[in-house]
């Protein structure tokens, strides 16, 4: 400040003195002057000479007088100027206890966002506006319980000043609704309303880093808030001090006491520290205790100004907060003890969520490799399923066709045996039948003769008695079928002549015979058993040879 006065001051001698210069060379160009040195020159006489000095005795009386009187302008202005503090609207001076503001403030923090409910500190001006740092629902209900306690005091701002940061655009929308204030009084201010950016840190747990940052200010800031830089960041983070701070707040009263008279101007900040630094600023508070007044999520107070914020402070710092700064400094010495510690929460979620998605798609990986080995394992024992079937199947099929093929075979020896039996069969036959024949016709001549004796005796007619001896005598007898064989496809045979037999000569062989059509052994059967019946009775044999 001195400096400055000191640079002022010299400007203006200097000022004078140019203009003291530029006067004196407008008098040496005068036309008295250049007759006085034509008169000098002449070496006129004296009363020339005491005529023409005239003129010139005035001139140099003026040129006294006007560089006195310039000289006494500049000095009365230079201390009028640096005898009193700058008198420049919208040049605001801190603290202002002095010059008061020309409007009303009230400070207000907005509601808590999404990632501070999430425990998440985010400062980087470049992702202050996403949504992921929007108002939450418990941040809605922070900031219409402020505007109620606004109500409730009879208060009613006419412009709201709010950070473009996501949570304080919808805070602002609420408190205009609440109030009924228009879009042209709801104004955004780009910069100067931005969080301390904290470098590394960003995005770290907001908790435990909050506390930590607290303490390196209350140890290493100073009173001007030079001091306590967070570690810097590669992402493009800020890391800044209070300080840095302070010149953006700065700006910020200088143009809203430029731009408004008069008002009452609610300002909406992001953070706790912003509106608590300014009014640190308004209050000649040091800085090193500006989180001893820091922002609640939702909170509001109304008429800051100097004596305001000086109420508000007390000589020592409250045990909460002490104990706060306790805590802040074991993790202030664990953040910079392990500095490439990963504490970026977002890059942490992050990672978190790679580690489950690599998880989730191992674990499908792995079922669907067992699904796979399980449908393979299905498969192949289907296959082998199908193979057995299909072994069993041909092995059944292999078995029928042996069968068939012995069958077969069978029915070949058969049809060899037969086609050598058929013709003894035949022989047999044909000598049965002529046997038959025979017996036939010796009993029909017997009882043709008995029937003639009775006849003659007892005088009948020769016809009835022919007659009835016939019926007696089909009577007694019984046909009895037998059937040719005939050779088939198949290879069987069958009788296709009936062949009669007397019920006297078969009697004594009849359960011999078997059924034809139920074996391929009948040739031999058939055979012993004429054989038999021709044994019994010679001139059956002799007859049938």
């Amino acid at each position: 400040m001195k400096r400055s006065v000191f640079l002022l001051q010299a400007f203006t001698l200097l000022l004078s003195w140019v203009n003291s210069s530029l006067s004196l060379l407008m008098h040496r160009n005068s036309p008295c002057v250049h007759r006085r040195r034509t008169a000098l020159l002449s070496h006129s006489s004296h009363e020339d000479n005491s005529a023409q000095s005239e003129p010139f005795d005035d001139s140099r009386r003026s040129l006294v007088r006007t560089a006195l009187v310039t000289l006494s302008v500049a000095f009365t202005a230079g201390s009028s100027l640096f005898g009193c503090e700058a008198d420049a609207r919208g040049l605001v001076r801190f603290p202002c206890n002095d010059k008061p503001l020309l409007n009303t403030y009230h400070f207000m923090r907005a509601g808590s966002s999404l990632l501070e409910i999430e425990d998440v500190w985010s400062t980087n001006p470049l992702f202050l506006t996403n949504r992921e740092a929007a108002l939450s629902e418990q941040g809605e209900e922070e900031v219409r319980q402020a505007c109620n306690l606004l109500k409730k005091s009879g208060l009613n701002p006419s412009i709201v000043r709010y950070s473009l940061a996501a949570s304080s655009i919808d805070t602002a929308n609420i408190v205009g609704a609440e109030f009924n204030i228009g879009r042209d009084r709801l104004v955004p201010e780009f910069n100067y309303m931005d969080p301390r950016a904290i470098g590394r840190w960003d995005f770290s747990p907001k908790n435990v880093t909050e506390e930590a940052v607290w303490a390196m200010d209350a140890d290493e800031a100073g009173p001007s808030g030079r001091g306590g830089r967070p570690p810097p960041n590669e992402d493009g983070t800020p890391s800044e001090t209070l300080s840095d701070q302070v010149v953006r707040l700065t700006n910020l009263m200088s143009v809203l006491e430029t731009l408004y008279s008069g008002d009452e101007i609610l300002l909406v900040f992001p953070d706790g520290t912003g509106p608590a630094l300014l009014s640190c600023l308004i209050g000649g508070i040091p800085l090193d205790r500006v989180h001893e007044l820091n922002f609640r999520s939702g909170e509001i107070r109304e008429n800051v100004d100097y004596s305001s914020v000086n109420a508000l402070m007390t000589e020592l710092p409250s045990p909460y907060y002490s104990e706060i700064i306790q805590r802040g400094r074991r993790e202030l010495s664990l953040l910079r003890e392990n500095p490439d510690e990963q504490r970026n929460v977002k890059e942490l979620k992050f990672e978190k969520e790679q580690v489950f998605a690599e998880a989730q798609r191992k674990e499908r990986q792995e079922l669907e490799e067992r699904k796979a080995r399980q449908n393979e394992l299905e498969r192949t024992q289907k296959l082998e399923d199908e193979r057995i079937q299909k072994e069993e199947q041909r092995k059944a099929r292999q078995l029928q066709a042996q069968q068939r093929e012995k069958e077969r075979k069978r029915m070949r020896e058969n049809k060899n045996n037969s086609s050598g039996n058929g013709i003894i069969g035949g022989a047999v036959a044909a000598g049965s039948i002529l046997f038959l024949a025979s017996t036939s016709a010796n009993t029909v001549d017997k009882n043709l003769e008995q029937n003639a004796t009775i006849a003659e005796a007892s005088n009948v007619d020769a016809e009835e008695l022919e007659v009835t001896l016939s019926s007696a005598a089909l009577e007694d007898a019984e046909e009895v079928k037998v059937s040719s064989v005939v050779e088939d496809e198949t290879g069987s045979r069958e009788l296709d002549q009936p062949l009669t037999l007397e019920p006297a000569l078969v009697a004594n062989h009849i359960d011999d015979l078997i059924d034809l059509e139920e074996t391929y052994d009948w040739g031999d059967t058939w055979l012993g058993t004429i054989n038999e019946i021709m044994n019994e009775d010679p001139d059956v044999s002799s007859k049938s040879e």
